[in-house]
């Protein structure tokens, strides 16, 4: 008997769990938001390209400063698909990417660090992928009439060896090599009709590199000639050459020479290297100079050369005489204010040029001078998409629509880093991918309106009549917005029965009843500050340019603070930057740098309730600060350049002084610190069991969690100090840890969980799994510890603490109170790596929390309830009827991702890094924002489901109607009811 009710208990309770965690269909996609981004487009691997023959329509494809390559659907600026390439290897950062399309080809071809993968146009999968070649260091389509399409890759291999292969389009199976023996450095590789060039750098016998070409026989790879192009010295970097041509009649290369005064230009096959003056115009230095070609055999061959400088920009047209390899100079085109780009396009035979500027968009012929279109660009100000700005680059395609008009539709990467189109001179679609790269992020609220927050706070001064006579003046104010609230209240009827449409009202930003509008405020590591509504989609109320860095320097942001109205930053080398968070203006400033020790700031509330900047200096000690404005002791803890964590204690009338110092074991380093989050409410002080005992929490604000790796003896040590003192009142080793692999952990209320890879063969000699066998059953992978703290391991009992009348932070384990807090812990393998832990927050901490988890490998975001994550689950038992009646279930080793704890649904989320959760007006739920090296993405999140809050399958339309069927009923009934009562007394 029970046995069955045993079972009938799991079985209920195997039908509450999938609805209490399980994800609702009507608010998948309504409730959370996803920015999918790409990156800064670059302007070699940016182009149009039909993904099959038979498409009428192009796609958009381009290859990231971040290494995404990816497809944008023109007419909207939607992701078709997208790849990040080179995240397993070492050196793909600073690689070189190339991307290339054959005309009529369904398959795009890209080159990053040590692979050459081939992607399907349509769809983004991959055909196949060639790795352990070298470093790629060009990469081209071979197209040839007559002969198969191939692909033509050059490489550097190890000891600086280049080498050229032709690999098979549709397996990159390698068909012939060609190994330089020279040491050259290989630069590029190139095609034309009937011969392919391979171009590397001949180092001179004093400073700098001559170019050389190579040509080779298409069909087996074979060295035919070789040309030797520049002078002695005249290159000194690769930087010099500036366009490499390919698959047209006649391929160039165009470099410059060393004093930046002179173009060297030479048709590859061929001695002949023709010069052209860089022209200087009022005195103006050419900053930049590009070339633009058309990629097509059947165009002619006809380039551009655009010079830019600080005020102004202008182009020279050039044709190619085939027969003499030579160019000559065709006609120019005007002189322009400000920045412009180029770009080339071909139908047929006939090449076309699209100049962009940040007003208008010309289109001219190669042929002739004569402009063939011409379109003003609007300004946001006229219903554009931004202000007017300067075009980096950009990659047009041109259709003919009969006649002499043309249609342009241009991909223009701004000097903001976004993207984009615009389609004759309409702006179509913008993709802000400068927002790529959010090092930093903070929830603000928003603000409540000031002039009602001074009113209230006048009442709260006065006596009760005056409280009283205010408040109907304010009330009587108030009715003439009662107008407008009448006009507007059918359209708020009628929204909460069909669902509310965004309207005009909606962008004015305004607190709900429900804390769903809140601010995502982000900081970039391009210099950009913005904010998003997560009660809108996440979309963005601004966005500013807070710093200008140097080219190729990031912005290094360790925190942003909330406070009221404003928000201040806190960069490295001690920056800091105040901003208003409704707006993005800047408030102040003071760059980093000025002093040169240090490293940032932290604010301290003092006694008056202001804040008082600590500078801590790049040793990890703290600055000279003004210590009569400080009021009780306050405890400051930094990381030293040795990794050591000391202890400071700032109090009014002294000095800084450090109080405790802790350093890891000799050979550890410390890989993580994590320490409880600064809103972290405790709902109850115990665990009431299923037994009505209860198990007392070890509640302690001032714990931190440590965890030190040892490379030498692959361990890992995990240290729970205590902030105010900096005692150990826990510690754990753990053997056989891949220390190269991450540490993440999160740590809230009595609670903490870290993740790490275990491997026994990292610790034990090669030869002693064949002497010990039960080395193979010490477990492999990704593990997830979580532990508690308690203050006993008996029920009721609350340890040394029960008999004391006060608790000193100074001393939380002395002699007097000797006893640590009681630890239970679990470890469960999991499938895959965990990047980065944090926790769910609501506003009084009364809904249990959950653990959120960014999952790199499946880019994804992941919410495990606690209760599966309960270290008091049973292990090797079946849980008792008071365990069952808690929610615990027995114990395995082995942690599944279930599909239903995907808080990013089927959405691929790239480059997340970190997470922040702040609590709602709504105790069930809790707001989350995941950011990191590219995606954004946030959601509100309900760990036991939302309690306090209706769905939006609740059927409002019947319960209407059913209250008023029943008022009619009633009304109806009333009647007769009394003449019955009447009659009944009549005849009584």
């Amino acid at each position: 008997m029970q046995q069955s009710a045993l079972s009938l208990r799991v079985l209920v309770l195997c039908f509450i769990l999938p609805a209490v965690l399980g994800i609702f269909v009507d608010e998948a996609y309504q409730i959370d938001y996803h920015h999918a981004l790409l990156g800064v487009p670059q302007s070699r691997t940016t182009f149009f390209h039909r993904p099959s023959a038979a498409s009428k329509a192009s796609l958009l494809y381009t290859l990231s400063d971040r290494h995404v390559l990816g497809a944008v659907n023109p007419k909207d600026g939607a992701i078709v698909w997208r790849q990040r390439l080179g995240e397993g290897e070492s050196n793909y950062t600073s690689a070189e990417g190339f991307v290339r399309a054959g005309d009529g080809e369904s398959t795009l071809v890209s080159g990053l660090g040590g692979a050459v993968r081939a992607w399907d146009a349509a769809d983004g999968r991959l055909v196949w992928d060639l790795g352990g070649i070298g470093i790629v260091k060009g990469l081209e389509v071979l197209e040839i009439e007559g002969i198969e399409k191939d692909i033509l890759v050059s490489c550097q291999e190890d000891g600086g060896l280049g080498v050229v292969r032709r690999l098979s389009a549709k397996t990159g199976m390698v068909k012939w090599e060609f190994r330089d023996e020279s040491g050259d450095i290989p630069y590029g590789v190139s095609a034309s009709t009937g011969q392919v060039y391979y171009i590397s750098l001949h180092s001179a016998l004093l400073k700098g590199y001559k170019i050389k070409v190579t040509s080779l026989d298409v069909a087996s790879g074979k060295q035919i000639g070789q040309n030797t192009l520049s002078a002695e010295s005249e290159v000194s970097s690769q930087e010099q050459i500036l366009y490499l041509g390919a698959n047209t009649v006649a391929p160039i290369v165009v470099w410059t020479d060393k004093a930046f005064k002179a173009l060297k230009v030479n048709v590859l096959g061929s001695k002949h290297v023709t010069s052209l003056p860089i022209a200087i115009h009022d005195s103006e230095m050419v900053e930049a100079v590009f070339v633009h070609g058309p990629r097509s055999l059947n165009a002619q061959p006809h380039f551009l050369i655009h010079y830019q400088t600080s005020k102004s920009h202008w182009a020279e047209i050039y044709h190619v005489d085939i027969s003499a390899g030579s160019v000559t100079k065709s006609y120019d085109l005007p002189r322009l204010g400000g920045k412009g780009a180029f770009s080339a396009s071909s139908l047929d035979a006939n090449v076309y040029f699209t100049r962009n500027t940040e007003f208008e968009v010309i289109l001219v012929s190669s042929a002739s001078h004569g402009v063939l279109e011409r379109w003003s660009v609007r300004p946001k100000s006229h219903g554009g998409l931004v202000d007017p700005q300067a075009v980096s680059h950009a990659a047009s395609e041109v259709v003919a629509r009969g006649g002499s008009t043309f249609a342009v539709r241009s991909a223009l990467a701004l000097s903001s880093g976004d993207w984009e189109l615009v389609r004759n001179g309409d702006p179509v679609w913008l993709r802000t991918e400068s927002l790529a790269g959010v090092v930093a992020a903070a929830w603000a609220d928003v603000p409540e309106d000031a002039s009602l927050a001074q009113e209230l706070a006048q009442e709260s001064h006065d006596n009760i009549l005056g409280a009283y006579i205010h408040r109907v003046r304010r009330h009587a104010r108030d009715l003439q917005y009662l107008p407008a609230w009448i006009q507007q209240l059918p359209e708020r009827i009628v929204g909460s029965f069909v669902g509310d449409k965004p309207s005009l009202r909606d962008q004015i930003l305004r607190k709900d009843g429900f804390g769903f509008r809140k601010l995502a405020i982000i900081a970039t590591e391009n210099g950009f500050l913005a904010a998003s509504d997560a009660n809108d989609k996440g979309r963005f109320i601004w966005q500013v340019k807070a710093v200008e860095l140097p080219r190729g320097q990031k912005w290094h942001v360790i925190e942003i603070e909330i406070l009221d109205h404003t928000a201040l930053l806190r960069a490295a080398n001690g920056e800091f930057l105040r901003f208003d968070i409704l707006t993005g203006n800047i408030l102040a400033h003071q760059p980093g740098g000025l002093i040169g020790s240090l490293k940032t700031s932290l604010s301290v509330v003092v006694e008056s309730g202001a804040e008082l900047l600590i500078p801590v200096n790049t040793d990890g000690s703290l600055g000279e600060i003004s210590s009569d404005k400080l009021g009780n002791a306050t405890t400051i803890v930094t990381q030293r350049t040795d990794g050591a964590i000391t202890g400071w204690k700032l109090a009014k009338d002294a000095k800084p002084v450090a109080v405790w110092d802790f350093a890891p074991m000799p050979g550890e380093t410390v890989s993580t610190v994590a320490t409880r989050p600064i809103h972290d409410p405790v709902a109850s002080i115990g665990k009431v069991l299923g037994d009505r005992n209860v198990l007392y929490k070890y509640l302690n604000p001032n714990l931190v969690f440590i965890a030190a790796i040892s490379a030498a003896t692959s361990t890992a040590s995990i240290y729970i100090l205590d902030a105010i003192s900096g005692q150990s009142i826990y510690t754990i080793l753990h053997n056989n840890i891949d220390t190269s692999k991450p540490i993440p952990a999160t740590f809230s209320e009595n609670w903490f969980a870290y993740s790490f890879y275990s491997d026994p063969a990292l610790s034990i000699p090669t030869d002693s799994s064949a002497t010990d066998p039960s080395i193979n059953l010490l477990p492999k992978g990704y593990q997830l510890t979580i532990s508690e703290l308690y203050e006993s391991p008996s029920p009721n009992d609350r340890g040394p603490l029960a008999s004391s009348s006060n608790f000193s932070t100074l001393h939380p384990t002395s002699p007097e109170l000797p006893s640590p807090p009681h630890v239970l812990s679990q470890s469960f393998l999991i499938p895959g790596p965990i990047s980065h832990l944090s926790s769910t927050s609501t506003r009084q901490g009364i809904t249990p929390r959950s653990l959120l988890c960014l999952l790199p490998s499946l880019n994804a975001l992941l919410s495990i309830p606690r209760a599966v994550l309960d270290p008091r689950r049973p292990v090797a038992r079946d849980p008792t009827p008071a365990e069952q009646e808690e929610g615990l279930f027995r114990y395995s080793p082995v942690l599944d991702f279930e599909p239903r704890w995907l808080v990013t649904h089927k959405r691929e989320v790239m480059g997340l890094k970190n997470i922040i959760s702040t609590p709602t007006s709504l105790e069930s739920t809790s707001l989350l924002f995941a950011f990191g090296e590219l995606d954004m993405f946030g959601s509100r999140l309900a760990p036991i489901g939302a309690f306090d809050l209706l769905g939006n399958g609740f059927n409002k339309v019947q319960l209407v109607a059913t209250v008023v069927a029943l008022a009619v009923g009633v009304a109806a009934l009333a009647p007769l009811v009394r003449k019955k009562q009447i009659d009944g007394l009549w005849r009584a």
